[in-house]
């Protein structure tokens, strides 16, 4: 007769699962479920703009919402509640219980699960989510002819690159990599519908260029769109004139070779000199860009760091000149505001009650009076 196996004592005691709890999926079930739905919707989106700009509108928010609600799921199921205090994990896996909205899934994510979605990310998603709510209950006037389709293509590129930018950082999603190149791929179909808005806009890009200004690439729809105007400093604002990208183009000087490396403020600094492949880093740019009072022991204290809440750098904007600029992804700003809690300063100002509400990098008093 064969003598049963003890259990090996040194992989520690088995965690014992209930019956009730059994019948439930996992949350790592859950999360593919949430990221595999996300996914289908953002093909359908895409696939469907033609036929249906207001499905297709529809499709990309749920998509984002999604996304966001995977990622919250990653911290636990509860956080996905409207009111996790009053959870009902039974109704929640029956999805029978309220969830929470892109907004407070943004929140959540900020404050409890301490993952920073850059500022501009953030805008761009609620306002897809805000365009999903005039499509289904109200009259959306214009929406198939081309420049209602023109505006909800600009939205979803920029909607897509914010995402993109997320699921490439964010660890839980690296098993997806494939799918998001696939969606990428898609995406750039998106270019054909601003085709005729490109051509119509030849004229007014050859009268820039006549007048010795530079046009550059777009980041976002890839067409040779960018008006760049003309900057005595380093730091030019740059426009596309098809689709919604503004931000602003910044030249550096290879200390190695010589050659000017143009960069802007999406794609952020390059890791290397796209001449003589020599690394570029942040210190190198920030002596670059700085011109303002340079830091020594004697005014430290007086000296007070500047945060960007477009990428969540901590300290990384210097002045330069007449406006201020991040050192990490180049978001420019003509003024910066310091919080009255957490008396850091942060790109572009802070709330009029900082002290009380905090900045983008702290909670302000009001934490202290926030159930637990």
């Amino acid at each position: 007769m064969t003598t049963p196996k003890k259990a090996d004592s040194s992989q520690g005691p088995t965690k014992k699962v209930s019956k009730r709890e059994a019948a439930f999926p996992s949350e790592k079930e859950l999360f593919s479920s949430l990221t595999d739905s996300a996914f289908e919707f953002l093909e359908t989106a895409i696939d469907g703009l033609l036929a249906s700009p207001k499905f297709s509108t529809v499709h990309f928010a749920i998509a984002i919402e999604l996304f966001l609600k995977a990622r919250l799921m990653r911290e636990h199921w509860s956080l996905l509640l409207d009111k996790p205090d009053q959870g009902d994990k039974a109704a929640f896996f029956k999805g029978e219980a309220k969830t929470v909205s892109p907004e407070q899934a943004l929140q959540r994510l900020k404050k409890i699960a301490v993952v920073q979605v850059p500022q501009s990310s953030s805008d761009i998603f609620l306002k897809i989510a805000q365009h999903r709510n005039k499509m289904v209950h109200f009259v959306h006037v214009g929406e198939t002819d081309d420049q209602g389709r023109e505006e909800i293509v600009s939205e979803q590129l920029e909607g897509w690159m914010a995402l993109r930018a997320l699921l490439e950082e964010w660890d839980e999603f690296r098993g997806y990599r494939s799918r998001i190149r696939h969606i990428n791929r898609k995406m750039e179909g998106h270019r054909g519908f601003l085709q005729k808005k490109f051509e119509a806009k030849k004229c007014e890009l050859q009268a820039h260029t006549d007048a010795g200004m530079h046009i550059s690439s777009c980041p976002m729809c890839k067409f040779q769109s960018v008006k760049v105007e003309n900057s005595a400093s380093a730091i030019a604002s740059a426009s596309c004139v098809v689709c919604s990208y503004r931000g602003s183009e910044i030249t550096l000087t290879c200390d190695d070779c010589g050659a000017k490396i143009r960069c802007n403020s999406y794609d952020g600094r390059p890791d290397c000199c796209p001449t003589c492949d020599s690394s570029i880093s942040r210190d190198q740019v920030e002596e670059k860009l700085n011109t303002g009072e340079p830091v020594t022991p004697d005014n430290y204290f007086d000296h007070t760091p500047i945060n960007c809440p477009s990428c969540t750098g901590m300290g990384t904007v210097v002045e330069h000149y007449e406006i201020y600029v991040c050192t990490e992804c180049f978001s420019t700003d003509s003024d910066y505001g310091i919080c009255g809690h957490c008396s850091e300063g942060q790109l572009g100002g802070v709330p009029e009650d900082s002290a009380f509400v905090g900045c983008e990098f702290c909670d302000g008093s009001a934490a202290r009076y926030r159930d637990d």
